[in-house]
């Protein structure tokens, strides 16, 4: 089977799925797995899906894109932001993670410390955290399916009640100026709420997320604790 016809087999098993791997496509499509990835290189070049380590996603733009697929876009990027962000970790504090998916690669490591307690919007980050038994309190509202999280305005009001000792979150953009900035404004004012009532406010971005500035501004990287790039 040449490239030309095995590209719509392909793209048709990730529309299907949202992501695979290359043990699976190679297993499906009777080819070896060193093709598959000159096959997924190749239309990552043309824009179609974005590789990770051992598969692909569709691409999509970022904030269109289900959380369910868009975990998996740059995840060494993620695990590598995660791994940085541990140093502000604690025993017996309340840590709120927000809806995206490049904080919730954070959450296993909660597990390391005693008496912590994540407080989020996020239902896929209350299910990662279940996997380690880690105490979490899940802010209520009105319910967004393609990031698995709860917005609008009984969540702003929730989330008004808590005190958290320590926060992570991302945005869509890190602008050359500071600007911290997001197209989705029913979450960034869940962000921005739960700054205001946080001791300590850390942001992420992966290094496609520099350099871009969207219409709403969530703070300046001078209003927050630290500001984490990869």
């Amino acid at each position: 089977m040449e490239f030309k016809d095995r590209k719509k087999d392909i793209l048709d098993i990730l529309y299907a799925n949202g992501r695979v791997s290359v043990a699976s496509l190679a297993k499906t499509l009777f080819v070896s797995e060193m093709t598959i990835r000159r096959d997924l290189s190749e239309l990552e070049k043309k824009g179609v899906l974005k590789r990770y380590r051992g598969g692909a996603v569709l691409t999509a733009v970022s904030n269109e894109m289900p959380i369910a697929r868009r975990f998996f876009v740059d995840e060494d990027k993620k695990i590598s932001l995660a791994k940085r962000a541990v140093k502000f970790l604690e025993d017996d504090i309340t840590v709120f993670i927000d809806s995206s998916s490049t904080c919730q690669y954070i959450i296993p490591y909660l597990s390391r410390f005693k008496n912590i307690t994540l407080i989020t919007n996020s239902v896929n980050a209350l299910l990662i955290a279940s996997k380690s038994q880690i105490p979490s309190i899940l802010i209520g509202g009105e319910y967004c399916d393609k990031d698995m999280c709860f917005v609008g305005s009984i969540a702003e009001q929730n989330a008004g009640q808590f005190n958290v000792d320590l926060a992570f979150f991302s945005a869509m953009g890190l602008s050359e100026d500071g600007i911290i900035s997001d197209p989705n404004i029913d979450q960034s004012m869940i962000r921005k709420i739960i700054m205001k009532h946080s001791k300590k406010n850390i942001f992420l971005f992966e290094e496609g997320k520099l350099h871009q500035k969207y219409f709403y501004t969530i703070c300046h990287k001078n209003d927050v604790d630290d500001v984490i790039t990869v």
